[in-house]
């Protein structure tokens, strides 16, 4: 059970102190204000702060999504030409394996010089053509008769 002096019945058990009457303190009064206005100075310089550390990370995001479009439309303007230097250089080695095919099919200086002595042996600068054999025939038939 509880103890029945926690819970007095009447009102006059309680002691009652006499209230004063306090004039106002007007140095607390003030410094109160000043305490209340240097907060509320606080609160504003910080929500400056805030209000800039905000506009700026809106300003930062926006760069930064800027950039990234740039550098995506770079990289796939890189890779175009990358794709494009590839096929550029499959075809420049199919060339090179049609060259390299044709080389096996030339002469070797061995045959050519062969083939040089043949024709300095020869001379057909000395050999007569069918036209100049049958101006010579004609000629001299006219001659004969």
């Amino acid at each position: 059970m509880v103890e029945p002096s926690f819970y007095p019945d009447s009102e006059a058990s309680i002691p009652q102190q006499p209230i004063k009457k306090q004039a106002p303190d007007f140095e607390a009064f003030n410094r109160i204000s000043k305490n209340v206005n240097n907060v509320a100075a606080n609160l504003r310089i910080l929500e400056e702060r805030y209000s800039t550390l905000r506009n700026k990370s809106q300003v930062s995001e926006q760069s930064m999504i800027s950039m990234e479009k740039d550098i995506r439309a770079d990289i796939r303007l890189l890779t175009d030409d990358l794709v494009d230097l590839k096929r550029d250089l499959s075809d420049i080695k199919d060339k090179l394996r049609l060259i390299s095919g044709e080389i096996g099919n030339l002469v070797k200086k061995e045959d050519f010089k062969v083939v040089e002595r043949y024709v300095d042996m020869w001379q057909p600068m000395n050999f007569v053509t069918r036209n100049e054999l049958n101006k010579l025939i004609g000629s001299n038939k006219g001659k004969e008769n």
